[in-house]
């Protein structure tokens, strides 16, 4: 059976990856080549926020964002988010 295929989108262009589940969303980006934003890679900073929805995910850390923007807005640092769903998954950048 072939990996469920996600969607990014960053700066208007959309992308495809895979998002093995023992891996953070950031790391699956680039590991695509895909130009997400990050800086710290420590859920400190905020630089990889971005918006996730397909299904439930969680974070290792997050020192940057309030529970009403997870819960609410769909927000996630992509650097601390680990999927436990199979998807599809759409992350956003803007």
């Amino acid at each position: 059976m072939d990996p469920i295929e996600h969607t990014a989108r960053v700066d208007g262009v959309e992308y495809h990856f895979a998002w093995p589940a023992d891996r953070t969303l950031l790391d699956a980006l680039l590991d695509h080549a895909i130009p997400a934003y990050y800086s710290c890679m420590e859920g400190h900073c905020g630089t990889c926020q971005c918006t996730l929805t397909g299904g439930a995910s969680t974070m290792d850390n997050n020192e940057v964002l309030s529970p009403y923007e997870i819960k609410h807005e769909d927000q996630t640092l992509a650097c601390q988010t680990r999927r436990k769903d199979d998807g599809p998954y759409r992350v956003e950048f803007e």
